[in-house]
C-alpha cells in the first residue's frame, strides 16, 4: 500500500539503542516520541527487551522519558508468551532470566500456574550446580520448596524470559532436561543416541519444549561496546549440546522476538489494533482517510530491527519500511550486514525524514515535497535478509535448530 493523502504513516520504536542507552535517554528521545504524540501519529514501542509485564515495563520506559504511554503500544520478545498460556497454564514450566522472583511472578501474571526456576532445583538437588561457590546464597535465599518434590515432577517446558544469570547452573538444567526421559530430573532417556529414531532419538521421549524469546546476540547498554544477550546464551547452550550429542543431533527450539515473523505479526496486529480502538481506523474496512499506508521500523540492531522490517510481508497490507540508527548496536562507519532502507544519526534524524516523506518524497499529509539532496534511499532496500526459521504454521514461532544460527545471529 503506497502512502498517500489517504493513509497515515505509523511507527515502530526499538527501545535499547534508540531511545535509551542503559537507564538513559537518548539526546532528541523524548522531544522525538512527544512530537509523535502531540501529531497523533500512530506507533508502537516494539522491543527484544523483556523481563516485566507490559504494564510494568511501559510505566518504567514512561517514568525515564517523563511521558505517558497506554501498555498497549508496548510489544516485547516475550509478550507472544500469551498464546502459550493455553496450552501449559497448568503444567509445571521451568523459566529462566532475571532476577530474585521477577521471571516467577512474570510467569504467573500471564497465567502460568505451576512455575519453577533454577534456584527451585538448587533447593532440592544439592549437588545440582557443578561450581556453585559463586551463587550458593543468591539460590539459597530466593529457591522455594516445593509440596510435591521436583524430582517427581514433570517438566512440562522450558521458557526463557530474559537473558539468563547464572549460566553454568542454567545451562546444566536445560541439558539434563533435554536428555532426561519424559521431562523427569534425574532421569536419562534410553532413546537418547538411537540411530534408528528421528534425531538419532534425541528429543523423542517426551522433554520438554524449550522456547527462547529474543534472538539479540548482543545489546547496546552504557558500555562502550555492546554486551551479551539471549542469543548468546542459545548460542552457547547449542554448542553444549553439539559436545553432549556428539554432534549427532539437533537441538530442537522454538524462538519468538524480532527478526521472527511471528513477532511481526503479533506487532502488526497491535498497531493496527490501537489505531482502530483510538482513531477508529486501521484496517482495510476502515475510512481510508486514516488508516495506516506505512510503518518505519526504527532500530540499531540490523540484525533483528532491520532484516525483521525488510523481510516481513504485512497482513494488514501496510507496507514496512526500515531505518537504522547509529547510537545503538550499529556503529557509523561500518556496512551492515542487512541493508536498511535509510540510515541515520539518531531517532530525531529518523522521525523527521519519514514525516517529510521519507524514500517518497511526500510528507505525512501526502503532499510532494522535494528534498534537497534528491535521494530516495529506497534504492538500498533489500528484501534478501531472510530469517532462516520461518513462523510454525500456529505463527507463534520461529522453529530451530542448533546446526545454524537460525534467526539472527
Amino acid at each position: 500500500m503506497a502512502h498517500s493523502k489517504d493513509t497515515t504513516i505509523a511507527f515502530a520504536f526499538d527501545i535499547d539503542g534508540v531511545l535509551m542507552k542503559g537507564v538513559k535517554p537518548i539526546p532528541g528521545a523524548r522531544e522525538t516520541i512527544q512530537k509523535l504524540q502531540d501529531l497523533k501519529i500512530p506507533f508502537i514501542f516494539l522491543t527484544n527487551g523483556g523481563g516485566l509485564t507490559e504494564e510494568a515495563h511501559v510505566a518504567k520506559l514512561g517514568q525515564r522519558l517523563d511521558l505517558t504511554f497506554d501498555k498497549r503500544l508496548f510489544v516485547q520478545s516475550h509478550t507472544p508468551y500469551h498464546d502459550r498460556v493455553a496450552e501449559y497454564a497448568d503444567k509445571t514450566v521451568l523459566v529462566l532470566g532475571g532476577h530474585g522472583q521477577q521471571i516467577r511472578d512474570l510467569a504467573h501474571a500471564y497465567g502460568f500456574n505451576k512455575v519453577v526456576t533454577p534456584s527451585d532445583f538448587f533447593q532440592e538437588f544439592e549437588h545440582i550446580h557443578p561450581f556453585p561457590e559463586m551463587t550458593r546464597a543468591y539460590h539459597l535465599e530466593h529457591g522455594r520448596r516445593h509440596k510435591a518434590p521436583l524430582r517427581d515432577t514433570k517438566i512440562a517446558a522450558i521458557f526463557v524470559w530474559s537473558s539468563p544469570r547464572d549460566w553454568m547452573l542454567d545451562m546444566q538444567l536445560v541439558i539434563d532436561l533435554l536428555l532426561s526421559r519424559g521431562g523427569y530430573m534425574g532421569t536419562r532417556s534410553s532413546k537418547n543416541g538411537d540411530a534408528s529414531l528421528p534425531n538419532y532419538g534425541f528429543q523423542q521421549d517426551d522433554q520438554p519444549k524449550l522456547f527462547f524469546c529474543n534472538p539479540d546476540f548482543e545489546w547496546a547498554t552504557q558500555h562502550e561496546q555492546p554486551r551479551f544477550a539471549q542469543g548468546a546464551f542459545r548460542e552457547a547452550l547449542c554448542g553444549l549440546w553439539a559436545h553432549a550429542t556428539r554432534n549427532k543431533a539437533k537441538m530442537q527450539y522454538s524462538v519468538v522476538g524480532k527478526p521472527t515473523e511471528a513477532t511481526y505479526i503479533y506487532a502488526e496486529g497491535t498497531l493496527r489494533d490501537y489505531h482502530s480502538a483510538t482513531h477508529g481506523t486501521g484496517s482495510d474496512n476502515d475510512n481510508p482517510e486514516r488508516r495506516i499506508g506505512r510503518v518505519y521500523m526504527i532500530g540499531d540492531n540490523p540484525e533483528s530491527d532491520i532484516v525483521g522490517a525488510n523481510s516481513y510481508e504485512s497482513r494488514c497490507g501496510f507496507e514496512w519500511r526500515s531505518v537504522l540508527v547509529e547510537t545503538g548496536v550499529h556503529v557509523a562507519g561500518t556496512v551492515p550486514i542487512h541493508t536498511p532502507n535509510h540510515t541515520v544519526r539518531d531517532v530525531r534524524e529518523a522521525v523527521e525524514w519519514a514525516l517529510a516523506g521519507g524514500e517518497c518524497g511526500s510528507n505525512v499529509n501526502g503532499e510532494g515535497e522535494d528534498r534537497e539532496d534528491g535521494a530516495t534511499d529506497g534504492s538500498r532496500s533489500s528484501v534478501n535478509g531472510d530469517v532462516s526459521g520461518r513462523s510454525s504454521s500456529s505463527n507463534l514461532s520461529a522453529v530451530g535448530t542448533s546446526d545454524t544460527s537460525n534467526v539472527s545471529d
